[in-house]
């Protein structure tokens, strides 16, 4: 089960609530990889499930919540026995960052632990409140009940976090930190194996057993999520976004996006299409990705 809802009045200056809602996620269900233009809080309620982020892999449980920053490239997944229920809430403003420096987060230890876990937590109740909301006359209220939320969550905050996790293997990480940080060339994935001095199919089963994609849908991923902010959110005409993400031909782009999304570019800039791939990750075939990656250099 999935609810969401976006505000229309997002004029705050101190904090600004975005979008907030809820989800009642299958088993193994996975987001990402994905990147955010805002603070992004996910509070769990139920089950569990896993954040992936260039600092490590991070299991979260009932009563935990996890921060994905703006412009990071983040997948989570929920586990395949208990799949985690959460709510989530999407925020900016001159506040936002120090707020969640108080609720003790950062890059690297984005899950946040509470004191005390209790099914009654004012933090669960206020955003529960939130998260009920379906009109846009009440934003004054759901900035008042969001402040309230960011109070029980600093009050409830572990003082002491646990030690960062080690770094993903060296290769792993160095291909993905090169992937996440040159999405924008005209890549191709020898290369990428020729920079971390690797075979490619070892890398690929790299990719997979961490992800669950090899590394040519990994960077398709990346692509497109960043493509699809853009759209959203930029003026930028569709061949510059085009460029922004790798490809030099307008149209080949146009091709990747409708088949990852399900709909045009144009149509998902004038509001059509979600998150949502029309195709499993790891379903797609690999001559498709090949000629998406091949097509992206002209």
């Amino acid at each position: 089960m999935h609810k969401s809802f976006t505000l229309a009045n997002t004029s705050g200056i101190e904090l600004n609530v975005f979008q907030f809602g809820h989800e009642d996620c299958a088993p193994g269900h996975r987001f990402g990889p994905a990147v955010r233009q805002h603070y992004l809080f996910h509070y769990v309620i139920s089950g569990c499930g896993t954040l992936y982020t260039d600092s490590g892999e991070f299991v979260i449980r009932p009563g935990e919540g996890f921060l994905i920053y703006p412009h990071d490239v983040t997948t989570y997944c929920a586990d395949p026995q208990d799949p985690w229920h959460y709510m989530w809430i999407e925020v900016d403003g001159l506040m936002a960052a120090t707020l969640f420096q108080q609720c003790r987060l950062s890059r690297l230890r984005p899950v946040y632990r509470p004191q005390r876990y209790r099914q009654d937590a004012e933090e669960r109740r206020c955003l529960a409140e939130i998260v009920a909301h379906e009109q846009n006359d009440a934003w004054l209220k759901i900035i008042g009940l969001s402040y309230q939320f960011f109070a029980a969550l600093i009050a409830n905050a572990q003082q002491e976090q646990p030690a960062a996790p080690a770094e993903k293997t060296r290769h792993l990480s160095k291909a993905v930190k090169y992937l996440e940080s040159r999405y924008h060339e005209p890549l191709s994935i020898g290369q990428l194996a020729a920079y971390c001095n690797l075979n490619r199919s070892y890398l690929s089963r790299l990719f997979k057993a961490e992800f669950g994609l090899g590394p040519k849908e990994y960077l398709l991923q990346v692509r497109m999520s960043v493509a699809a902010s853009l759209l959203r959110h930029g003026s930028a005409a569709i061949k510059v976004v085009a460029l922004s993400v790798g490809y030099d031909n307008q149209l080949h782009f146009c091709k990747a996006f409708r088949q990852f999304y399900g709909v045009s570019p144009s149509a998902w800039r004038s509001g059509e299409g979600d998150l949502t791939p029309s195709i499993e990750p790891r379903l797609m075939a690999t001559t498709r990705v090949d000629s998406d990656i091949a097509q992206s250099r002209g």
